[in-house]
């Protein structure tokens, strides 16, 4: 019973804010502070003006999230899961010097570079337009930024936790490289991404 009361309570500030909000956009007074559950004078006016207005192209803006999301998901997965097997299988100078790097960056809070990434995509578009600041390049690149740091460092770890015996039996049996990290090991990382 005290389970079943404790995801009632969840459930409810999960879904409070979404009725909220819902809420406040069928109001016709425009007004975010309402009485009542569903307000007077309901209306999904505020729906039409958003949908139906050549000035607001909502679906464009849908569109452009989805697929900057789906984007950076796909493109982080493998950038993280490639980097993670280089540095957790192969030594080479600098290795260590470049995880604590990763992780000394990830210290820091990402606010705290916003002006130094909006000059470096000013000038990195002045050279390479995809990347400028106004395009979905540059939003990309911020985006992997942001994620390949933490990623990596957790990938890392999880690579670290399979045996390399796994590694040694694919390549006495043949495997490359490519192949033991696509075949072996990246099955085995399916938990962690």
């Amino acid at each position: 019973a005290l389970r079943i009361l404790l995801a009632i309570v969840m459930l409810f500030f999960a879904l409070f804010p979404v009725v909220w909000i819902f809420s406040a956009s069928i109001n016709p007074s425009n007004s975010l502070v309402n009485q009542d559950l569903i307000p007077p004078n309901a209306s999904l006016e505020n729906y039409r003006a958003l949908l139906g207005n050549d000035r607001f192209p909502f679906f464009l803006w849908m569109g452009n999230s989805l697929k900057l999301a789906i984007l950076t998901t796909v493109l982080g997965l493998i950038f993280t899961a490639m980097a993670a097997y280089a540095f957790s299988r192969f030594r080479f100078r600098g290795r260590r010097s470049l995880l604590q790097s990763i992780l000394l960056v990830q210290v820091f809070p990402n606010f705290l570079n916003m002006v130094a990434l909006f000059l470096i995509l000013q000038q990195l578009g002045a050279y390479i337009p995809f990347l400028n600041i106004n395009t979905h390049g540059g939003l990309l690149l911020i985006y992997l930024g942001g994620i390949l740091g933490v990623n990596t460092w957790l990938a890392k770890g999880y690579f670290d936790s399979i045996p390399r015996d796994l590694d040694e039996a694919a390549m006495m049996d043949g495997a490359s490289h490519w192949q033991t990290f696509w075949r072996v090991l990246v099955p085995l990382l399916q938990p962690i991404l």
